[in-house]
C-alpha cells in the first residue's frame, strides 16, 4: 500500500520535499559551499583531463547543455575546506533555465530528460578530484552500464550521475591551496582544469572488473588504499 502511495504522490511535491530535506541537512553540516568567481586565473599550474563527447541521439542538444553546465562552474574558486556543489552551482534543470532534452538514465531506464548528458560533466569533474586527491562528500555511480568498450568517455567506475533534488556531486577542497575550474566545451571534446598557485601532485588510479551474471563489479583503487566498489546491470 505504501509504494501505491507514493505513486500516486505529485513529481513536484516529492521534489520540493527532497530539496527540503536537503536543506535542513545543510543546516547540520558546517560546509561553507564555494560561490566565488574570479575571470582572472588564480594560478599558473594546470591540472587538466579531456574527454571525447560521442556522438548519439540528442547530441547537439548534449553540447548545448554541457556548455551551459560550463558557463555555470568556469573560472569558480573552491577555497580550502570549502565544498563544491554541483546542484548549488548549476541550478535546475529545465527549459527555464535554457537546458535541453536529452537522453537520460533515471530508475535503470533510459529516458528523455531536460538536461540529459550533463553527466559527462559531473563524471570529469568527479575523476579529477579523485586525480587530485580531494575529499569526495557525496557521488552516486550510474545503476546501468549502457556502453560498449569503444563508446566510453570515461573508465567504467569512475562516473557520477545527479539527479536535481536527488543525488548531487559534493567534493571537498582538502589541498591547503585553492583551486579554480576552467572548463572548454568543443563538439566532440569536453576539457576541465584546476587552475592553482601550487603544483596538483595527482594520484594514479586503476580500474578491476568481475563480471556476473547480470552485471559488473567495478573497484576503483586509489593511491592511499582506498577501495571504491560499484556494480552496474549490463544490458
Amino acid at each position: 500500500m505504501r509504494k501505491i502511495a507514493r505513486r500516486l504522490i505529485p513529481y513536484s511535491l516529492k521534489l520540493q520535499y527532497r530539496l527540503l530535506q536537503r536543506y535542513f541537512d545543510d543546516q547540520k553540516n558546517s560546509f561553507i559551499y564555494s560561490k566565488t568567481f574570479d575571470k582572472n586565473s588564480i594560478g599558473e599550474f594546470e591540472t587538466e583531463i579531456k574527454q571525447v563527447i560521442r556522438k548519439g541521439d540528442f547530441h547537439e542538444n548534449k553540447i548545448h547543455n554541457l556548455k551551459i553546465v560550463a558557463d555555470k562552474i568556469n573560472r569558480l574558486i573552491i577555497q580550502p575546506n570549502e565544498v563544491f556543489s554541483f546542484w548549488k552551482t548549476v541550478g535546475k534543470p529545465d527549459a527555464k533555465n535554457n537546458f535541453k532534452q536529452g537522453r537520460n538514465l533515471i530508475k535503470n531506464k533510459i529516458s528523455n530528460e531536460f538536461g540529459g548528458g550533463i553527466c559527462q560533466f559531473s563524471s570529469i569533474i568527479y575523476f579529477l578530484a579523485l586525480q587530485s586527491g580531494m575529499k569526495i562528500i557525496e557521488r552516486h555511480a550510474h545503476s546501468i552500464d549502457i556502453y560498449r568498450e569503444d563508446e566510453r568517455f570515461t573508465p567504467l567506475g569512475s562516473d557520477s550521475t545527479v539527479v536535481f533534488g536527488y543525488k548531487d556531486l559534493q567534493i571537498q577542497n582538502t589541498l591547503s591551496f585553492p583551486i579554480q575550474f576552467e572548463t572548454i566545451v568543443e563538439d566532440n571534446e569536453l576539457c576541465l582544469r584546476l587552475i592553482s598557485h601550487q603544483k596538483i601532485n595527482t594520484q594514479r588510479i586503476t580500474f578491476n572488473y568481475t563480471e556476473v551474471e547480470n552485471g559488473v563489479w567495478a573497484e576503483t583503487f586509489l593511491n592511499d588504499g582506498s577501495l571504491l566498489k560499484n556494480f552496474y546491470i549490463r544490458l
